[in-house]
């Protein structure tokens, strides 16, 4: 199946220590059962220390890292740097950990891999971008022949429609773009567009409304919250979809400079 990603997505890297908002932080990381052997094999104190770090109580049994008590990683080191990248190389992360903060929206006949804004440097990768949104094949593979479904090319016609007629430009024009790509697609699933429509627009002003001073750091920072309080919860997400701009999401816009 082919897979499809902005041109600007092979360009981005972890900040690592340098990011201000490390996503090793506040989130349950769960592990998928294949890094999970691999830790079970882990030799010597550290293998142990990492194991003591897991359980496997909660949802469903998944097994996840069990967060300090300042909700950080245990292998998440003072410096922000990820301890187990330093000792046994980045292809030990578990899944989640190497897609971060990537999404995927699946279709008939392809994939589509985008960024999400939730990611500080990715959110400035994506709002500096120099030119509109393009699609590119995943580096280093081979295109198969397509056939979308009716709805999927409609969608994809709409997409192509809507982004080239943004009477938008700049920094303002690629996080539009952004939302298009990951939440117009949901409609084919869902059949709501008309609803994903709504949000798309009420996501861009909730981002945009408070944006005064001009800088994309600022823009990248509001769109840096509200992704991380509305597209990574299901539950506000429901309700904005369905019409509702949450109040706790606009006071926590409010208080960004």
């Amino acid at each position: 199946m082919n897979v499809y990603v902005p041109d600007y997505l092979p360009a981005f890297r972890c900040i690592a220590s340098a990011c201000r908002h490390t996503c090793c932080a506040g989130w349950e990381i769960d592990i998928d059962a294949e890094s999970l052997a691999r830790y079970e094999r882990l030799p010597g104190d550290f293998g142990e220390r990492v194991r003591r770090g897991i359980s496997r109580d909660g949802a469903e049994g998944t097994p996840h890292f069990l967060l300090t008590a300042d909700e950080r990683c245990p292998l998440l080191r003072p410096d922000g740097l990820c301890e187990l990248i330093l000792r046994e190389g980045e292809d030990a992360l578990c899944q989640i950990c190497r897609d971060h903060p990537r999404f995927r929206s699946f279709y008939s006949c392809r994939v589509e891999m985008g960024l999400g804004l939730v990611c500080e440097e990715a959110a400035r990768l994506i709002l500096t971008s120099p030119h509109p949104l393009r699609l590119i094949p995943l580096p280093g593979t081979a295109l198969v022949p397509e056939t979308p479904t009716e709805d999927e090319r409609y969608l994809f016609a709409l997409r192509e429609a809507w982004i080239a007629s943004l009477p938008l430009q700049g920094p303002e024009a690629r996080l539009m773009e952004t939302l298009i790509l990951r939440h117009l697609g949901e409609a084919v699933s869902d059949g709501r567009l008309d609803e994903r429509i709504g949000f798309i627009h009420r996501a861009f002003d909730a981002i945009t409304d408070g944006w005064k001073d001009g800088q994309i750091a600022t823009l990248a920072e509001r769109a840096r919250v509200f992704s991380d309080l509305v597209e990574y919860d299901d539950e506000r997400l429901e309700a904005w979809v369905a019409g509702e701009s949450t109040e706790d999401v606009m006071e926590q816009l409010a208080r960004i400079p």
